[in-house]
């Protein structure tokens, strides 16, 4: 983005990159970065080449029609289903199974308007603490919530990449909402971060290229990208990668 956008007070500048890792040789996943400052967004792409990459760009499609005025939550609702009715009717008519795993936020006013399916993530650092925002639609995380897993070891479980809800698939979204603050920063992205990095080095990567630190040359948030694309790549990045961050300032 080039200059932030002023939202109730509060100033909003993002940057995104999305990459096909060390691995594949195509990239399935999509990005939503909104000049605007409105509208963010990560989809992964699932059926292979062609059709995970066109489920990813339709859920972005979708999205990037939300307007100022409209509710939201409604709006980011009836976004998500508009891409799952094509989605789905794409793969009936291929006599496939695809979908898209996403993640969609909407600020407005100050504040956070959150929708998600899968294990694409959201994050929240605030006064240098990191929240997942995000919970993940996933076997392990079902086994993880029932006591079966424990947390630490879910990242490495070999059905980490099964999950329980895609755009596509004919599930809605989940939605979550909050009121944001000068400092904070967002962090949107695949599993394709996640699966290589654990919270505590997304943490650290955040806090070290904050606005005013010294690894923040240029935009802080690019530096951001920059710095978590690279690591998981140095980490072997077997998946596609994708990872926004969005910087919310004083206006």
């Amino acid at each position: 983005m080039n200059g932030p956008t002023t939202r109730r007070g509060l100033s909003v500048r993002g940057a995104g990159l999305t990459h096909r890792g060390t691995v594949r040789d195509q990239n399935e996943d999509a990005i939503l970065v909104d000049p605007s400052g409105r509208v963010w967004a990560v989809a992964d792409g699932m059926g292979g080449h062609r059709l995970g990459g066109y489920a990813a760009d339709r859920v972005i499609d979708a999205l990037e029609t939300v307007a100022d005025g409209e509710d939201p939550a409604a709006a980011l609702a009836a976004r998500f289903a508009a891409a799952d009715a094509l989605i789905a009717a794409r793969g009936r008519s291929e006599g496939a199974v695809i979908g898209a795993t996403a993640v969609a936020a909407v600020i407005r006013r100050g504040r956070l308007t959150l929708a998600w399916a899968g294990d694409a993530r959201a994050y929240l650092l605030r006064e240098d603490r990191l929240a997942r925002l995000t919970r993940d639609h996933s076997l392990v995380q079902e086994l993880v919530d029932a006591g079966k897993l424990a947390p630490e070891a879910a990242r490495d479980h070999p059905q980490a990449n099964i999950v329980t809800r895609a755009v596509g698939a004919g599930a809605a979204p989940e939605l979550a909402a909050l009121d944001l603050a000068a400092g904070d920063r967002l962090l949107l992205c695949s599993d394709g971060l996640t699966h290589v990095l654990a919270d505590a080095a997304l943490a650290q990567a955040l806090r070290e290229t904050r606005p005013g630190t010294a690894l923040a040359a240029g935009t802080p948030a690019d530096a951001a990208c920059a710095r978590l694309l690279q690591q998981t790549l140095a980490a072997g990045a077997p998946d596609n990668v994708s990872v926004i961050v969005v910087d919310i300032g004083p206006g």
